[in-house]
């Protein structure tokens, strides 16, 4: 555990970021084009490092320590600040779970949490920038038909190992995927044979131990608007099925 300071477009916060890892000596974090389009597909903020080589990834509190101020000091200060249920922490937690099973994640420099009641972003993931892979729902978008049903697949293939593991998916769709494609493969040539799935945003919650509630869990976080439809939430349904056929649903 480690005390930084660390400015945001000037503005100086104090965090204490807890499994710091490969982080350099001085950070300096900016939002830009970038962090912005981030933001218009999640409910977080986003900064870039000096160098555009770090995300940092803060999560606003969720009441007005103003207006409901109950609220804010039981839900915000003392359950995610001094309970440590934070966003940053379960997503942490949860990208070390992914790594265990051997599924690919950013890298995680640490997460932080501020105790300053004054900063209303306490929750903070310092984490890799990939830029040499593609949100799945623009790769998803940019697929045939086969490469599609073989990405589905494919997805379908990784939530399978997470639910042998006791895990689900708490918030399953493209768009917390990224696809890293080789030199000379295209999105269309069968979804990628050798390319890479890398796990963003990822919540998982504990799978019941019963094999139907566990059957009716998995089923639940497999949605067609977040699949692209619902032949492919139905492809996702019958393959994962096969796949756990033997894990009792």
């Amino acid at each position: 555990m480690t005390l930084l300071n660390l400015p945001f477009d000037g503005q100086p916060h104090r965090y204490l970021v807890f499994h710091p890892k490969r982080l350099p000596d001085t950070l300096t974090f900016a939002s830009n084009a970038t962090t912005q389009t981030f933001e218009s597909m999640a409910s977080s903020r986003f900064f870039l490092s000096q160098n555009g080589s770090l995300l940092a990834k803060v999560v606003p509190d969720k009441f007005d320590r103003r207006q409901t101020p109950g609220k804010w000091l039981l839900r915000d200060y003392v359950e995610k600040r001094w309970l440590g249920q934070s966003d940053a922490r379960k997503e942490f937690r949860c990208a070390r779970i992914l790594q265990r099973i051997g599924l690919q994640t950013p890298f995680y420099y640490g997460w932080g949490v501020s105790l300053d009641p004054a900063n209303s972003n306490a929750s903070l993931l310092l984490m890799e920038r990939i830029t040499d892979a593609r949100l799945g729902g623009d790769a998803f978008k940019a697929m045939d038909e086969p490469a599609r049903l073989h990405f589905i697949d494919r997805l379908c293939a990784e939530v399978a190992s997470i639910a042998r593991h006791g895990y689900a998916v708490r918030d399953l769709h493209h768009n917390n995927l990224m696809l890293r494609e080789y030199v000379g493969q295209g999105v269309n040539e069968r979804a990628g044979e050798s390319s890479t799935l890398i796990w963003l945003d990822t919540h998982l919650r504990r799978l019941p131990r019963s094999p139907k509630a566990r059957e009716r869990a998995l089923q639940r976080s497999l949605t067609a608007e977040k699949l692209g439809g619902e032949a492919y939430r139905q492809r996702a349904e019958q393959r994962l099925g096969e796949l756990l056929v033997s894990f009792g649903g």
